[in-house]
């Protein structure tokens, strides 16, 4: 759910221009916006009730609590049962079954074990209740009109424009390139730091298991960051990515914001006011990852217009989930000085009026989110910038 939030930025005594307003009062909006990719991976939502088993008008009909009390009793049974890790364990061989080759060794035992899985985790309680509500009009209805990108796009933007924000933190955002060319949207709001650039979604070869040639291979992935000048993030190779591609794919003359060209990775971006802000420092600290995927916190600095104030925005996606392992990957993310976390960032250069890569002040060893945030918090003694850490997880 969106939220509003608000920070006071107080005037920098440092900057040589003089302020002409002594605070000014700063509105974030914080939005983890659902990605269009993800939107057809079993979302439910009981806005259209009683909800009926099916479409005969003497079938069974619930209300939306009663629908949820059905649901949340078939998660509870599944974890009692053991058959939640099934499902996870069922994940994880897909996943390693996608990167093997069919001539590997392992192959056709880990295709087997894949099969027997699917098999158990089709008795779950879960797809029992899915099979039972499969030709529920009213749950076939949130697909169309709630989770179809076409609406909700337009109801973020005009919610955006009504509660017209100075900063905005997206996550789960794989539409970079549409909010950008969107001529209402656009004419407030950029999350480009160079006005000269225009944002091009990354590419990729196709290869399984990815190609150091895709633009965000791990080789690549600050690079094409730093060079692209927009303040995101995407997630390399994500699921986002691959549903909405393959789902494209197989409908003929989609429109052009759909089209493969213009297919981003889902991700976390900063926007803001282009009449209030002008940014000054845009840094990325990649998430540590032993696979080619990659993922980053996004850190802008942006200095107002009226005031000088300068304003440190961060914004993160941490692992969502309420199991006891998501915890711990919370926490290792925040925290977690054993792994290999790296950060680089572009500043303007004013003399040369242009944006130049420069190692992050001090050379500071990152251990962490908690620790490059910190990092910015800290600024506030030798520049009187505020932070703020807008985040989801």
């Amino acid at each position: 759910m969106a939220k509003i939030l608000k920070t006071l930025a107080k005037h920098n005594p440092l900057r040589k221009r003089k302020s002409k307003s002594k605070a000014a009062t700063i509105r974030l909006l914080q939005w983890n916006i659902l990605a269009d990719g993800l939107g057809e991976d079993g979302f439910l939502a009981t806005e259209f009730s009683p909800i009926f088993e099916s479409a005969d008008v003497k079938s069974k009909s619930y209300s939306a609590n009663e629908f949820m009390k059905l649901v949340r009793e078939a998660k509870l049974a599944d974890t009692a049962s053991g058959m939640a890790s099934k499902f996870s364990e069922l994940k994880g061989a897909e996943k390693m079954l996608k990167k093997l080759k069919e001539s590997a060794e392992g192959y056709s035992e880990l295709r087997e074990s894949t099969r027997k899985l699917r098999e158990e985790t089709d008795r779950s309680e879960l797809v029992k209740l899915k099979k039972q509500f499969q030709n529920s009009p009213q749950l076939q209805k949130v697909d169309g009109e709630i989770l179809s990108w076409s609406k909700r796009s337009e109801r973020i933007k005009r919610i955006v424009l009504q509660a017209r924000p100075d900063v905005i933190t997206f996550q789960e955002m794989d539409h970079v390139q549409q909010f950008l060319q969107d001529k209402d949207f656009s004419a407030r709001y950029t999350c480009m730091v160079d006005a000269a650039k225009a944002y091009k979604p990354p590419t990729y070869t196709g290869h399984k298991g990815g190609s150091p040639h895709d633009d965000l291979s791990p080789d690549k992935y600050f690079h094409h960051l730093l060079a692209s000048r927009a303040a995101f993030a995407p997630k390399s190779y994500s699921n986002a990515y691959l549903f909405r591609s393959k789902r494209d794919a197989k409908a003929p003359g989609t429109h052009t914001i759909d089209s493969i060209d213009t297919i981003d990775d889902d991700g976390c971006v900063i926007f803001w006011k282009k009449d209030t802000f002008k940014p000054v420092e845009l840094g990325f600290l990649r998430i540590p990852s032993d696979t080619e995927k990659s993922e980053a916190v996004v850190a802008l600095t942006l200095q107002h217009l009226k005031t000088d104030t300068m304003l440190n925005v961060l914004t993160a996606h941490l692992p969502s989930g309420d199991e006891h392992s998501k915890e711990l990957e919370r926490l290792a993310v925040l925290n977690n000085p054993s792994a290999n976390w790296t950060a680089r960032r572009i500043c303007f250069d004013n003399k040369d009026k242009a944006w130049k890569e420069v190692p992050y002040e001090d050379n500071p060893k990152f251990v962490g989110i908690a620790s490059y945030v910190k990092h910015f918090v800290d600024r506030k003694q030798t520049d009187s910038s505020r932070t703020i850490f807008a985040l989801d997880a």
